[in-house]
């Protein structure tokens, strides 16, 4: 996947820092030259010095190829202002944008932030579940309870190809609804066997989704 950072402060740095693991295409921009060249010279991450509200820049970072735009700036203003940017004129399908005063979560959400958030924690963790973990879409989370519908492909090297449900080890609770397979729709029982490019859809628990997301995908 293609993300483009717009910050590269402490909350930019040891972002990119964690997200580099992922193996996932980075480009960052960064109006402080310091930052630029403290982050060129330590990490292996293409570092555009510019204004991350500046929409030339952002064409010149290929922001209309990103899968994910995040704006970890100090300022609220030009995180918002980024976000807005990526996706009304590059139609970047997920923004997400540090908060820096809580009270403006309601404000980000209302302009069409997909992720406002305060920590680099909570960025990391948003950015594993929709792109690390690609193959798994949560589709509702059920009410009064920390259970969760996935939607998720199995792809050939997932280690649920080719075995029977009754086989796998998946976390307590976990039930597999039913399955698509070749545009027809059934409902898997322990005898049945899963296959590449089957979609399965789980209903788990909230604490087990990343487990269940590394089994399948």
């Amino acid at each position: 996947m293609y993300i483009v950072i717009v910050g590269a402060g402490k909350v930019g740095y040891y972002l990119v820092k964690t997200l580099l693991h992922t193996k996932h295409r980075i480009t960052i921009i960064e109006k402080s030259q310091e930052y630029c060249d403290r982050l060129a010279a330590d990490l292996e991450v293409a570092v555009i010095h510019g204004d991350g509200t500046d929409i030339n820049l952002l064409s010149e970072a290929g922001t209309q190829h990103a899968d994910v735009f995040i704006a970890v700036t100090g300022k609220d203003q030009d995180n918002l202002i980024a976000c807005q940017l990526a996706k009304r004129n590059f139609h970047v399908k997920r923004t997400i944008a540090r908060v820096n005063n809580p009270k403006n979560i309601v404000v980000f959400e209302k302009l069409g932030v997909d992720i406002p958030v305060s920590s680099t924690s909570t960025i990391a963790e948003m950015i594993e579940k929709e792109i690390d973990f690609s193959a798994v879409k949560t589709l509702a989370e059920l009410k009064k309870s920390d259970l969760i519908i996935s939607e998720v492909r199995l792809s050939k090297k997932s280690h649920a190809c080719n075995r029977k449900i009754a086989d796998m080890k998946l976390p307590k609770g976990t039930i597999l609804m039913s399955v698509i397979r070749d545009n027809e729709t059934f409902v898997p029982n322990g005898q049945t066997v899963l296959q590449e490019n089957d979609t399965v859809f789980i209903i788990c628990r909230q604490s087990s989704q990343k487990d269940i997301i590394d089994y399948f995908s």
